[in-house]
């Protein structure tokens, strides 16, 4: 199964560290964002991206939500068939600065809310139970 994962550009080291646990737990992670060069056409790279997975999961931190890449990604996720079912939210930060950040539908699909990276564990294994 391949996770496409979905992050604002500010959270790129957070996002590293996720995508590396994902894969020592054996999912397969998708994240253009990490191949893409300059001269790249990025959105063919990325729609070629969402087209080849099976899942998605979004990483929201404070303020991530602002982010038009990390927008387009959740729009063609609740658009398309292939998510169905397939789609987790992890919220990254103190649990009452981070509802109010997230919006309404994410809270009502699979999504686990963390403190810190440092349990990152519970959110890999919550992922590998809904791809698996």
């Amino acid at each position: 199964m391949k996770v496409f994962l979905s992050h604002a550009a500010k959270d790129k080291a957070i996002a590293v560290e996720l995508a590396g646990r994902m894969r020592e737990a054996g999912l397969e992670v998708v994240n253009p964002y990490e191949e893409i060069v300059p001269g790249d056409n990025w959105a063919e790279k990325v729609a070629e991206a969402l087209e080849n997975s099976d899942a998605m999961l979004i990483l929201l931190t404070p303020g991530a939500i602002q982010s038009d890449f990390l927008q387009n990604d959740l729009s063609y996720a609740l658009g398309s068939k292939r998510f169905r079912n397939r789609l987790m939210t992890v919220i990254v930060g103190a649990a009452v600065e981070a509802p109010g950040d997230v919006p309404w539908i994410l809270l009502r699909q699979p999504h686990k809310q963390v403190a810190s990276p440092a349990e990152f564990g519970e959110v890999v294994e919550e992922m590998a139970g809904l791809v698996g």
